[in-house]
């Protein structure tokens, strides 16, 4: 049994291993300055954190498409709360965080009241853009004061050290907790889970909870960085959120998975992203269009090559 899981452990992890090296070795080759990664790399270190809660989400066999329109949500109540209602950023940026975990909540709780995540993220990634696009100016809030540099140490934008932080943590509550391994129960085998009466409508809000909370936790650093407050804030995030914890290895229909797993597959991600992007500037053709098409080929290969060792190898 153990040569069977090792087997399936590394057959999971060689295509993203590979890839990921494949890609490094170009953007190597063609990066003069590697600092100038560092920015770069922003946006995928908050897409990094809310990939921490999808991989748990993703484990008890859900799923939350409006990760991305929490974050808008929350950076547009942050923005207005300071702008327009005079809040101190500290107490906007409490109540943006406070935002995300309340919609974080309206999502679970009518997923333990039984609906399909599937369709309950559908309806709030709607109901929540929609808020946002209504509280915010079409223009956005730019904010009157320069709070970017508050969210450096030194050359490092605070985004790296937060997201090794929640890293930690999640790997600690998911994969050395009871909570965690009632993750992989409930992904697994969600009626035998209920029977042996474990508490999983607690784990669900929980994850759910969760993800609010990170998406708050985005937003706040999001207007601090850009300063600016923008109702399409990481719009369509929640595409490479997802993306991330599939590359790694997770199985998409729950059960399977690992934290270590999602931080491979964002650094395959954020490799690739940038390694088409520096590729565009040598081929014409590279254009926007064609990078999505290749990460979306990307996600659904990895995602089937994974469902067929599992089935196999199971």
């Amino acid at each position: 049994m153990n040569r069977v899981k090792l087997k399936s452990t590394f057959l999971t992890l060689l295509v993203p291993m590979l890839l990921f090296l494949i890609a490094m070795t170009i953007v190597i080759t063609k990066v003069e300055r590697p600092a100038a990664l560092i920015q770069t790399g922003i946006e995928w270190m908050e897409v990094g954190i809310l990939a921490m809660a999808m991989t748990a989400i993703i484990i008890t066999g859900g799923i939350d498409l409006s990760v991305a329109s929490i974050v808008a949500l929350c950076v547009v109540t942050t923005g207005v709360l300071f702008d327009e209602y005079s809040w101190s950023y500290p107490a906007a940026a409490s109540a943006g965080i406070a935002i995300g975990v309340f919609a974080g909540g309206i999502n679970g709780l009518a997923i333990v009241q039984g609906l399909s995540p599937l369709i309950v993220t559908l309806a709030t990634m709607a109901l929540y853009s929609g808020l946002a696009l209504s509280i915010a100016p079409e223009a956005g809030i730019q904010m009157p004061i320069d709070l970017e540099e508050a969210i450096y140490f030194g050359r490092w934008p605070a985004q790296y050290f937060i997201f090794v932080i929640v890293l930690l943590l999640t790997h600690v509550l998911l994969h050395h907790t009871r909570s965690g391994r009632t993750c992989f129960y409930l992904g697994e085998n969600p009626v035998a889970a209920r029977y042996v009466a474990l508490p999983i409508n607690q784990i669900r809000l929980g994850v759910y909870l969760l993800s609010g909370l990170l998406a708050g936790v985005v937003a706040v650093m999001y207007v601090m960085s850009r300063t600016t407050a923008i109702a399409i804030a990481h719009q369509g995030a929640e595409l490479k959120v997802i993306a991330c914890v599939v590359v790694g290895g997770t199985l998409i229909t729950g059960g399977h998975g690992s934290i270590a797993r999602t931080l491979l597959g964002l650094c395959v991600m954020a490799s690739l992203d940038i390694c088409l992007d520096l590729m565009a500037n040598d081929y014409s053709w590279m254009d926007a269009r064609v990078k999505m098409i290749v990460m979306g080929v990307l996600v659904i290969a990895i995602a089937v090559w994974n469902q067929w060792l599992a089935k196999r190898l199971n």
